[in-house]
């Protein structure tokens, strides 16, 4: 049985990290197991496992190793782990968080204390930004989203230099842009994917148009780099989120769009 695995602490912020891995889990058809590192006790940490009916596994050691080696067993599809402790703690996330999602080649979903997920999702924001590369790791969320009827918002964030020009029909020419968009960079996604184009700062608009579009979930392909001068996308988006980020490793993604295409010419699907 595939496992979302969610690294819960003995903060008060575990309630919304076990909801949130809930909700991860029921969409990928997994099940949901906690894990927690001794380190401050546990006591917080078993109840909160205890009232949301998740079976809890403890273990002793560095923390960050022990949830990453936890995480690398083959039946662990996903990881959740919270951003911080408390709202007002460091940005864009702790340190734990930032190093396992940094070492575990696999979808995190980091979630913010102050998180309300629901029961299901019912919208994810996918920001695109243009690169091949990057359109890969949306793909291995859309198979399930597909299925669950989840409508998937894809968006793409020009900045000033970037905006497309249009001629005489601009009203026709955005159209056949955002429909090469789609084609090229949403390939999992033609037909049933909206796109919406924003101008301004990435990572300022991208938990803007999630509040605004009354999104659940935002996904975004990273390079597992959060250093200061790598990643600001994603480390803007997760010092401003109020809502989980599911971030999904570009090379991981790679590797399943490879073995997707190769089961299919075994089976001759063109």
């Amino acid at each position: 049985m595939k496992k979302v695995l969610a690294a819960l602490d003995n903060s008060l912020a575990g309630k919304s990290l076990l909801a949130a891995a809930s909700t991860l889990a029921a969409l990928l058809d997994a099940e949901v197991e906690a894990v927690h590192v001794h380190s401050d006790g546990e006591r917080t940490a078993h109840n909160t496992a205890e009232a949301a009916g998740i079976r809890l596994q403890t273990t002793s050691g560095p923390v960050v190793e022990r949830i990453v080696e936890a995480g690398r067993a083959s039946d662990v599809v996903a990881l959740a782990i919270g951003a911080r402790g408390t709202p007002s703690g460091p940005r864009p996330v702790g340190g734990t968080a930032s190093a396992v999602a940094s070492a575990l080649p696999k979808p995190i979903m980091i979630v913010p204390p102050d998180a309300d997920p629901p029961g299901a999702f019912r919208r994810v924001l996918v920001p695109i930004e243009g690169l091949v590369s990057s359109s890969l790791a949306p793909r291995w969320l859309f198979e399930p989203a597909r299925e669950a009827g989840i409508d998937v918002l894809a968006l793409h964030i020009h900045d000033e230099r970037s905006i497309p020009s249009f001629t005489d029909q601009p009203q026709h020419e955005q159209s056949a842009w955002a429909a090469e968009f789609v084609r090229r960079y949403c390939p999992w996604g033609i037909d049933e994917v909206r796109l919406e184009t924003r101008v301004g700062r990435i990572g300022e608009l991208i938990p803007l148009v999630a509040m605004e579009s009354s999104c659940d979930l935002i996904a975004l392909g990273w390079s597992q780099e959060l250093s200061s001068d790598r990643a600001p996308v994603v480390r803007e988006t997760l010092a401003r989120a109020n809502l989980p980020v599911l971030l999904v490793p570009v090379l991981a993604a790679l590797a399943a769009s490879n073995n997707t295409n190769n089961d299919n010419h075994d089976r001759g699907d063109s």
